[in-house]
Order: structure tokens, then C-alpha cells, then sequence
């Protein structure tokens, strides 16, 4: 009876674990994706029971330190701006990433865990500081949890990634706004955290192969390998996910043509790859299991054909997308995806849900609804989607811009709660 009465309390105590990371004060700090100015976010759905914030302070200190000055930037009344949002005109820009951390390809050492840039976000209530966070990179988050990661599968945990990671720089100014769907190089992205990483490749003879939004080619793929190559060298046990997802152009993406790409992959990756035979069903390997085996890079590729040729190449990864500009619609479409999935028969035990909203042909047209304006509208729901509700049902979740959201934080938070 004890051991029931225990297990009860347990089970009720992960339930709530589950839902705290969106509780009453709790602050986190976002970036613009149209001007690059710091947001200052928090959670206004408070209970009577709960302490409820007078003041959120977006300062250069964490006002936990003991220190007279904490470099306060703005202070704003929490009951002044219900739905928990504040835009700021502090421009964020693109800082130095600290803790050595800056792309250098013969830099040997760097040093693990979070580092803060100069920002920081509390709420406070009288003398009381209820939550308190910085602005900051984590690039050995996986590794720095691995007490409450390790024994988690890969499938069961929840993946911060981005939608069309490699386009980020490289066309020409006029196809930015319907093309450009991040605003970090692919190395930066890792460094904040980001942990799948969506590539669409594009095969152009004697150039080679590109990055490509669909039909539009972008940058060079060969230097993005390498930015991988450096980081799993720098965080071996941070466990990166690369979905070659499709393969645009040409129409006729042979066989051929992906063995071409597959030597390259290999040439650059290869040494860093799970093997497909650990795929297994159910859930896939726990993160104990692959770094046991010093693996920490696995590779899904979008054609069946390739895959079966190569041992090292995982099947393809189901992604669902909604293909839509409406948040309404996106929300409706992930809750039906999830669902979907649950009683789903895949070939591969990671799957994605792509969390970002897409412009429709009239768009384009007439110029109107932006990438950077369709992540902005949806970033702030994406945060609450998989903080408040949903974010124990997935699996891997890639958004637009995101600096955005705060869904490696929901991640982390998650994933660490959820063991218990």
C-alpha cells in the first residue's frame, strides 16, 4: 500500500512537472525576427495561491547578485501589459558568443555550460524575486543534464530544432523576405542549443552541391558540414540530429547524384555517425547508449535508396507541416499531428514538427506576410504551444528564426523533468 501511495505521488508530481515551466512570473528574454530588439516575456496567468509579480526588469546583472548596481535597462509594471509581452528598443545585434564559443576552426578548447551575454529578465514581487534568467548560449546542454538525459531515448525527448537551418545568408536581397528563414549561421545555431538541423540540397554540375529553399539555391553545403564537424569535435556529447530532407534540384535527383553527395556527407561526417542499426524500433537509443559508442551525430536522409547503400545513414524523418499563414490553423494542425503520430507506423523512430507559418503564392505576389513577419505573429504561441501544453508529445520541433521563442528552454526544462 505504501509503495502505491509513493508511486501515486510520484506520478502526480511528474504530471505537474510537466506543465511547470509555464507558471505565474516565470520570465524569459526573445529576439525580434523583424528588428532584432530584445522582447521581455512572462507567464500573466497567475491563481490567487500564486505569488504574483509588481515589477518585470530587463537589466545588464542578475538582480539576485549582490551587487548595488544590476545595470537596470528598463522596469515595467507587470500589471500594465496583461498578455506578458514587451518589446524593447534595445537592439541585440550580433554579439560575440562568450565562453570561447565564437567560430574559430583551430580553436582546441572552449568551456561548457550556460553563458550569459549581458541581459537579463526578473520578475519581482516586493523584495522577493520570483524568477530571474538571462539571455544566454547553451552548447553543452545535453551533457550538462546527463544525470536526468542519460537514460532517456532519443524519440522521448523533446528536440529544439530549426526549419530550413541552412538559409540563412546568400540570396540576393529581394528574395530575403520569402527565402531567408533564419538569422544565425548554422553554427551559431548549434552553439544557442538548436539540435536538428533541416537541410534541402540542390545539385548545380560543376558548382556542386547547395543549400537550397526549394527551387532557390542558397549557400555552399560543404562549409556547413564543416561548422558541424567542428562543433561535435568541441561537444562530443551533444547529440545533433541533420535531416537531409529533400532534394529539389534538379527534378531528376539521381542516384547518381546522390552518391556524389552521400561521399561528401560521409568525407566530412562520416566519422561522427550513429550507425542506422541502432535506429531500432520504439524509441530509438537511449543518449547512455550513444556515448558509450562516442557517436553523436544522427543523419536522416530523404530517399529510401540511398539509405539502404549506406550503413551509417538513417531512414528518412517524417515531418509534418501545415503549410499554412494561419496560427490558428497551425495550433489545429499540431494538435491533429501529434494525435496522428501517437498511432503512426514509421520507419524511423524521430519525427519533426515543423512550427512555423508559410506564405501562400499571393504573398509572394503582392508582398505581404514575410518570413520574419510570420515567425514574429507565431514565435510567442510556438513558446506557449510546447511550454504550457504540449511540449511531453513530441518529439522534434523546428521553427523560423528562433531566437524568437524560447523553445530550448522548454526543452531543457522539459527533458529534465521528465525522468522523474
Amino acid at each position: 500500500m505504501i509503495v502505491r501511495i509513493v508511486l501515486f505521488a510520484l506520478l502526480i508530481e511528474a504530471t505537474r512537472s510537466y506543465s511547470g515551466y509555464w507558471r505565474c512570473g516565470r520570465v524569459y528574454l526573445t529576439v525580434s525576427s523583424v528588428d532584432s530588439n530584445l522582447e521581455m516575456n512572462w507567464v500573466a496567468e497567475c491563481s490567487e495561491n500564486e505569488a504574483i509579480p509588481e515589477y518585470i526588469i530587463l537589466s545588464r546583472k542578475n538582480v539576485n547578485d549582490r551587487d548595488e548596481d544590476h545595470g537596470v535597462i528598463i522596469m515595467i509594471k507587470f500589471s500594465d501589459y496583461p498578455n506578458g509581452y514587451y518589446k524593447t528598443s534595445v537592439k541585440f545585434g550580433e554579439p560575440w558568443l562568450p565562453g570561447g564559443w565564437e567560430y574559430d576552426q583551430e580553436n582546441p578548447k572552449v568551456d561548457p555550460g550556460l553563458h550569459c551575454f549581458p541581459y537579463w529578465i526578473a520578475s519581482v514581487n516586493k523584495n522577493s524575486t520570483i524568477d530571474s534568467r538571462c539571455l544566454g548560449i547553451q552548447p553543452t546542454w545535453m551533457s550538462d543534464n546527463r544525470q536526468q538525459l542519460g537514460n532517456q531515448r532519443i524519440a522521448s525527448l523533446l528536440i529544439p530544432g530549426t526549419h530550413n537551418s541552412g538559409s540563412f545568408k546568400g540570396v540576393p536581397t529581394f528574395l530575403e523576405n520569402y527565402i531567408v528563414c533564419q538569422d544565425r549561421s548554422v553554427w551559431t545555431q548549434l552553439v544557442f542549443g538548436i539540435r536538428y538541423l533541416d537541410f534541402r540540397i540542390g545539385y548545380y554540375g560543376n558548382e556542386g552541391f547547395y543549400v537550397n529553399h526549394d527551387l532557390v539555391r542558397v549557400t555552399k553545403v560543404r562549409p556547413l558540414l564543416q561548422d558541424i564537424r567542428k562543433f561535435l569535435q568541441l561537444a562530443p556529447k551533444e547529440i545533433v540530429i541533420l535531416d537531409f530532407h529533400r532534394f529539389p534540384y534538379p527534378t531528376n535527383f539521381t542516384i547518381e547524384v546522390h552518391r556524389k553527395f552521400i561521399e561528401i556527407v560521409y568525407e566530412e561526417l562520416g566519422s561522427f555517425a550513429v550507425p542506422s542499426t541502432d535506429m531500432r524500433g520504439g524509441k530509438g537509443p537511449t543518449l547512455n547508449e550513444l556515448w558509450a559508442k562516442n557517436k553523436n551525430l544522427i543523419i536522416c536522409y530523404g530517399n529510401r535508396g540511398a539509405v539502404q547503400d549506406s550503413y551509417w545513414l538513417w531512414n528518412p524523418m517524417p515531418q509534418y507541416w501545415a503549410n499554412t499563414k494561419s496560427s490558428t490553423a497551425l495550433k489545429q494542425y499540431m494538435e491533429r499531428s501529434i494525435t496522428e503520430h501517437a498511432h503512426a507506423s514509421t520507419i524511423n523512430p524521430l519525427w519533426a514538427l515543423m512550427a512555423e507559418l508559410t506564405p501562400q503564392p499571393l504573398d509572394v505576389i503582392f508582398g505581404t506576410n514575410s518570413l520574419r513577419k510570420l515567425a514574429q505573429s507565431v514565435n510567442g504561441i510556438v513558446t506557449k504551444f510546447f511550454g504550457k501544453e504540449h511540449g511531453d508529445d513530441c518529439n522534434t520541433v523546428a521553427t523560423d528564426f528562433f531566437l524568437g521563442n524560447d523553445l530550448i528552454n522548454v526543452a531543457i526544462e522539459i527533458n529534465r523533468k521528465r525522468q522523474r
